[in-house]
């Protein structure tokens, strides 16, 4: 016995024949035959009496019918009640970015999702990639965002790829290393700003940071809040890391110059969230959001 003979049971009951009951349930007459027939031989009682008009129910099938119907209904409703709390869940998005120093250039996709759909609320969440990782694999991330190649190769979870970030090296106004092109050894005896020592922005360091003596993470200023980290660039000759997208804009310029450093190339990005087909509505919107406007691209001012 399953809850779609009963279903079946308690149509023949309200629809008074097999056959009406069947074009409401829009199944064969066949099945509905044979799902009355199995449910009265594991109750081992007749449910209904068959006449030329249709069927009624018979005094056992009554009380059978009735419970049927009300089980039925509890069930209805708990599934409702459930879709009602994830679709609530849905609502709120949990997003995390990696590393924090990132988390302004998400401004304009977070800008575009909430104004085209004022209900959603989202959480958004600067990390350094390990933890971010973690909280993601752990179910308190709903999408995550970081360097593709890790991100590519999560098991039990899908990946988009982003517009690939490019890093630029940052300095305040008059510093000594600007008018001409800066080499790796410029930047040994310099203080540098990193917002972590692994991830994309480490990446671009590669070929600095081997040429430092000693222990590294005595040499170098670990910031992932890039407002930080700005106010110490701009008040000493210590060096930063920006997103070129953001070094680019009137509002940066207004405060720093870029430093003439060869390229180190782009750094590829992805998105990263759970796979499966019941992907919530609220995520679907901010990745259409991300893929019009990737963090890589920088931010606008409000």
């Amino acid at each position: 016995m399953n809850l779609t003979k009963l279903r079946y049971v308690v149509a023949v009951d309200r629809q008074g024949a097999i056959s009406a009951a069947a074009r409401a349930l829009n199944v064969t007459q066949s099945a509905v035959t044979k799902a009355v027939a199995d449910v009265e031989q594991e109750v081992g009682t007749a449910l209904f009496y068959r006449h030329a008009r249709g069927v009624a129910a018979t005094a056992q099938g009554r009380q059978f019918v009735d419970r049927a119907a009300r089980i039925l209904a509890d069930v209805d409703q708990l599934t409702s009640d459930v879709d009602a709390a994830r679709q609530t869940r849905e609502q709120v998005l949990r997003i995390g970015i990696a590393p924090s120093s990132m988390e302004g250039l998400m401004s304009r996709a977070v800008w575009s999702l909430v104004n085209a759909h004022p209900d959603v609320r989202v959480h958004v969440r600067g990390t350094s990639f390990e933890a971010g990782l973690q909280l993601f694999r752990q179910g308190d991330l709903d999408a995550f965002i970081g360097p593709s190649r890790p991100l590519m190769a999560e098991p039990g979870a899908r990946a988009e790829a982003l517009a690939p970030l490019q890093v630029r090296l940052f300095v305040r106004h008059g510093h000594p290393l600007l008018g001409r092109q800066v080499t790796a050894q410029d930047l040994v005896g310099l203080p540098l700003i990193v917002p972590e020592t692994s991830g994309p922005y480490a990446e671009q360091m590669q070929n600095v940071m081997p040429q430092m003596e000693g222990d590294l993470l005595r040499r170098l200023h670990i910031m992932q809040n890039f407002a930080m980290a700005a106010g110490v660039v701009k008040r000493s000759d210590a060096v930063g890391m920006v997103a070129a997208s953001y070094a680019e804009s009137r509002h940066f310029r207004a405060r720093f110059d870029v430093l003439d450093f060869p390229d180190q190339g782009p750094v590829s990005m992805a998105v990263v969230f759970r796979s499966g087909p019941r992907r919530g509505q609220a995520l679907g919107w901010f990745l259409e959001a991300l893929q019009s406007f990737p963090p890589t691209t920088g931010a606008e001012m409000p």
